[in-house]
């Protein structure tokens, strides 16, 4: 009973350490609202559109994107497709959850190691944006920093889900997620 404490101990902590990238991803949807607002307004009214905004924009939205993904994994809030929900029941479910857990941290792994490269790559090359200028590794190796802890996060769902398939029968799911009507 002490490990499933530690173990839920350990999701509340990794769900508040996955709301600061997510305060990040809305700050950026907020100043992007603020710089298409402004866009509009001088586009219409001066037609002088704001220079580099469409730059901006792909910037912004690349790290809205990425900003998030740890905390909708911790969360678990993206799109299911739960076909095979209806078969599995108790521990089976946690194995197959655990499977699941498995396949994306697998597939995140591939993906980070292969952006920090593109990164790096980048940065050896000096290359940087087209108006603004600012270096272009920075920010892919920041989606790959975003993916890294969203690894962590499903790490640490695995390890939960393995306490689960091996405790007491009358633990589930509900007994070690944090709950999820927490705001950010």
């Amino acid at each position: 009973m002490k490990g499933l404490a530690s173990i839920v101990t350990l999701a509340s902590r990794i769900e508040r350490l996955a709301r600061a990238p997510a305060w990040l991803s809305a700050a950026c949807l907020f100043v992007l609202m603020l710089l298409t607002f402004a866009d509009v307004i001088m586009r219409s009214l001066f037609s002088a559109p704001l220079g580099s905004s469409a730059e901006v924009t792909q910037i912004f939205m690349g790290i809205i994107v990425f900003a998030a993904l740890p905390l909708a994994a911790v969360r678990e809030e993206h799109i299911v497709v739960d076909l095979f929900d209806g078969f599995f029941a108790g521990r089976m479910a946690d194995v197959q959850r655990m499977i699941i857990d498995l396949l994306c941290l697998g597939m995140l792994a591939v993906a980070c190691h292969r952006i920090w490269e593109l990164g790096t790559r980048s940065r050896g090359y000096g290359e940087v944006t087209e108006y603004l200028r600012l270096p272009q590794y920075l920010l892919i190796q920041f989606f790959s920093l975003a993916i890294a802890f969203t690894c962590l996060i499903y790490l640490a769902r695995i390890v939960s889900a393995l306490a689960r398939v091996f405790s007491g029968p009358e633990k589930r799911q509900s007994d070690i997620q944090p709950k999820k009507d927490n705001p950010l």
